[in-house]
């Protein structure tokens, strides 16, 4: 008797749970954040070199794990480092960086082609570029942040894997304001220097190396 009374209040206990089960796992997923403001790095147009008679190979960068994740990187006074809250880059930075510096060798070099790491083509020379630093420095005294841009690059001959050239890149901008779209400002403005600088000497050393395999 006693089990068969129980029985339909085991019933309702098993459909309460069930429903309790499945309003916590709807709050559980729900979230009132706002979703984050997505920016991408941009090339910016400049003056196109000479043609060069060779190809070049852009291989995928190498990032430091502290920043090469989609969150915007910041440091503090304080030597604390952090990201900007709900904003993040449109890929993980050794991919944002990769794509840029494609744009930007692409626009500027004289080079005959130019072309990513994952690509089946095979030219003669290639380009690592090591992220050095990548972030909005703010200083004690407060104000609007300085971007550092600074890149390692190493240029080789594929044939022969023989190292060209070193080139140190380093360039920083200070943002007009303390706002995230002047601060990506700046972050583009010190990244598009920092690969000025990459661009022009990787055109120089390939010309010379190519002017002296003719004499030879």
């Amino acid at each position: 008797m006693i089990r068969t009374a129980l029985a339909p209040l085991r019933a309702l206990l098993c459909i309460a749970g069930t429903i309790a089960l499945g309003a916590c796992s709807r709050s559980f997923l729900r979230s009132d954040r706002p979703p984050p403001t997505v920016y991408a790095l941009s090339s910016h147009p400049g003056a196109r070199a000479p043609d060069i008679a060779a190809g070049l190979k852009v291989l995928t960068p190498i990032v430091a794990p502290s920043i090469d994740s989609t969150r915007i990187a910041a440091s503090f006074p304080d030597r604390r480092f952090d990201h900007f809250a709900g904003m993040r880059w449109n890929a993980p930075l050794h991919a944002a960086i990769e794509q840029l510096a494609l744009g930007e060798f692409r626009a500027r070099s004289g080079l005959r082609a130019v072309v990513p790491d994952r690509s089946v083509e095979r030219p003669h020379y290639w380009l690592e570029i090591e992220v050095v630093a990548f972030q909005a420095e703010y200083a004690r005294r407060g104000g609007p942040p300085v971007v550092e841009a600074h890149f390692v690059a190493r240029l080789g001959d594929a044939s022969t894997g023989r190292v060209l050239a070193n080139i140190d890149a380093d360039a920083s901008r200070r943002a007009t304001a303390n706002r995230m779209s002047a601060i990506v400002a700046a972050f583009e403005s010190a990244a598009d220097a920092a690969l000025d600088r990459v661009i022009a000497t990787t055109d120089a050393r390939l010309v010379r190396t190519l002017s002296v395999h003719r004499r030879s």
